[in-house]
C-alpha cells in the first residue's frame, strides 16, 4: 500500500510505501504525525469513502422477495477509479478529520495509489448486520465464488428505511472487496496515556451533564450538546472510545490468544516481559497487576495511578491480547514513550514478533535504542559463524529476526519532504541519530578532556 501527501501539515510532499514494518522517523514538528494518523483515518474510512449502493432494482428485489445475489466481480473493473474518488473525499474532510481550521488542509492530498493494486476476492465473507431485534441482514460468500448473497429477514412489518438498507449493502460489499487487500487497522496515540488516566472522569462529566439536562428546564439541550462537541482529532477519539469499552472489550480474545497451538505464544511472551504485569477489569475499573516478586504480597493498582510506562502500555496490550485480527496493521505514535531504553529495547522485539505473527506495523519514533535494537534483527537475518551463539546469550529467537525487505524507513526533513532510508543486511541507515550521537560524544570528549588537562 502506497500513500502520496501533498501539503499535509509540515510536508510540502512525498511518497510513504508500507511494508511489514514501517519506520518514520525525523525531528519534533515535522508532520509524522500527521502522516501516520492521514495513513490510519483513510484505511479505517475506506468503506465510507466509496459508494456502492445498489440500484432501484437491487432494493426492491431485495425487499420483495426477501434475498439478493450479487456478482462482486462486477465492481472490479471500476475499482481503481472508486479507490481515486475515494482518495478525494477523504483529502477534503482533512479538516474535520483532525478537528483543526478549515485552512490548515484546504490544500492537502491525501492519495492511496493504485499501482499495483489488485482485489483479491478468494477468500470467504459472513457477516450479520442486526437492526434491533426484529430485521438482520445476513450477508454470505463462498470461498473462491464471486457471488455474495444477501439475505434479509423481518420479523413482522418492516420498519428499516430503504436509505439505511442501502448504505448497510454499500458498506458491506466494500467490506467484502477489500477484506484481503485492506487490513483493519488499530491506531496507538500518543496522546494514550492522558487518555487512560482521565477517562473516566470524562464519562462522569458527560453523565453529570445528562442528568441537568433531564431535570432542568432553564437550558438548551442542543446548545449544551454542541458544547459537548469532541475537540480532539479522530485517532485520539477513537482511543478514548476503546479505552471507554474496555470491559466489554476484554471478554473476547486475539487471533493471538485464540491459537490452540499456541503458535503465537512468543508475541504474547514478549508483551508479558515488557509489561511486567497484566490488566484485568475490576467493578468496571481497570486494575494493573504488577507480576508477583517472591516474599511479598501481591498488588492491584488502579490504572489512573499507575506508573506513566504503564498508562502508555495499556492500548497496545489491549490490542495484542483482545482486538488483534490476522493481516490487520497497527499504527504507533512514539511506541518508546515513557519507556525505560531497556523497556525501548524489548518494545523492538514485541514489534518483530507481531510482524512475524502476520500483522502489519507503522511506527513513528524518536528513538535510537528502538532503531538499534530492530537493526539488531535485521542483521541477524545474515549467515555467519557465531550467530548460534549470538542469539542464544542474547535470549533471541527465529520469531525476533527480521529481512530486510521486510522492513521500510523514512525520514521526515526539515525541508518540507519524506525521504526514503536505505534498508540493507546492515539495518537501517539512520544518520539523524548517528549524526546527533556523534555530536553528544564529541562534546563529552572536549568537556572531559579538557577537565583532565586543568
Amino acid at each position: 500500500m502506497k500513500f502520496k501527501f501533498e501539503n499535509v501539515g509540515f510536508i510540502d510532499q512525498g511518497t510513504i510505501e508500507l511494508a511489514d514494518l514501517t519506520l518514520i522517523c525525523g525531528p519534533n514538528n515535522v508532520g509524522k504525525t500527521y502522516v501516520s494518523y492521514s495513513i490510519y483515518g483513510f484505511i479505517n474510512r475506506f468503506k465510507s469513502l466509496v459508494d456502492f449502493s445498489l440500484s432501484d432494482e437491487q432494493v426492491a428485489t431485495l425487499r420483495d422477495e426477501g434475498v439478493l445475489s450479487i456478482d462482486i466481480s462486477e465492481y472490479s473493473e471500476d475499482i481503481k477509479k472508486h479507490i481515486v474518488g475515494a482518495s478525494r473525499k477523504y483529502s477534503k474532510t482533512l479538516s474535520k478529520y483532525f478537528n483543526a481550521p478549515d485552512d490548515l488542509f484546504s490544500n492537502s492530498k491525501v492519495e492511496f495509489s493504485t499501482q499495483d493494486f489488485s482485489l483479491d476476492l478468494s477468500g470467504e465473507f459472513k457477516k450479520t448486520v442486526r437492526f434491533g431485534r426484529s430485521e438482520a441482514l445476513i450477508f454470505d460468500k463462498a470461498p473462491d465464488d464471486n457471488m455474495l448473497s444477501v439475505a434479509l429477514q423481518v420479523a413482522g412489518k418492516m420498519k428499516l428505511p430503504t436509505r439505511i438498507l442501502n448504505d448497510v449493502v454499500s458498506d458491506e460489499i466494500a467490506d467484502c472487496l477489500f477484506a484481503r487487500s485492506i487490513p483493519k487497522p488499530f491506531v496507538v496515540t500518543s496522546e494514550r496515556t492522558g487518555i487512560s488516566l482521565f477517562y473516566k472522569e470524562l464519562d462522569v462529566s458527560k453523565n453529570a451533564i445528562m442528568e441537568h439536562l433531564t431535570e432542568s428546564n432553564d437550558v438548551n439541550p442542543i446548545t449544551i450538546l454542541n458544547s459537548m462537541r469532541s475537540r480532539y482529532a479522530r485517532p485520539i477519539q477513537d482511543n478514548i472510545t476503546v479505552i471507554r469499552d474496555y470491559e466489554n472489550i476484554s471478554k473476547r480474545k486475539s487471533f493471538l490468544r485464540l491459537n490452540k497451538d499456541k503458535k503465537y505464544q512468543p508475541v504474547l511472551d514478549s508483551l508479558r516481559d515488557l509489561l511486567g504485569g497484566s490488566f484485568k477489569s475490576v467493578d468496571k475499573q481497570v486494575i494493573y497487576q504488577p507480576k508477583k516478586e517472591p516474599g511479598r504480597e501481591k498488588l492491584s493498582v488502579p490504572v489512573y495511578i499507575a506508573s506513566s510506562s504503564i498508562k502508555s502500555l495499556f492500548l497496545i496490550d489491549m490490542y495484542v491480547n483482545y482486538i488483534a485480527e490476522k493481516k490487520g496493521i497497527l499504527i504507533i505514535d512514539e511506541p518508546e514513550l515513557n519507556l525505560h531504553p531497556d523497556n525501548q529495547r524489548k518494545m523492538a522485539s514485541l514489534l518483530a514478533r507481531l510482524v512475524n505473527a502476520g500483522i502489519k506495523i507503522m511506527v513513528t519514533t524518536h528513538s535510537d535504542y528502538l532503531i538499534r535494537e530492530i537493526n539488531n534483527r535485521i542483521m541477524l537475518s545474515n549467515d555467519f559463524s557465531s550467530k548460534k551463539t549470538v542469539m542464544k546469550n542474547s535470549k533471541i529467537t527465529n520469531e525476533d529476526i527480521l529481512q530486510p525487505d521486510q522492513v521500510k524507513a523514512y525520514n521526515l526533513s526539515t525541508d518540507h519532504s519524506i525521504k526514503e532510508v536505505k534498508v540493507d543486511k546492515y539495518g537501517i541507515n539512520m544518520e539523524i541519530f548517528d549524526s546527533l550521537i556523534g555530536e553528544a560524544n564529541s562534546l563529552s570528549d572536549d568537556i572531559y578532556f579538557g577537565i583532565e588537562g586543568e
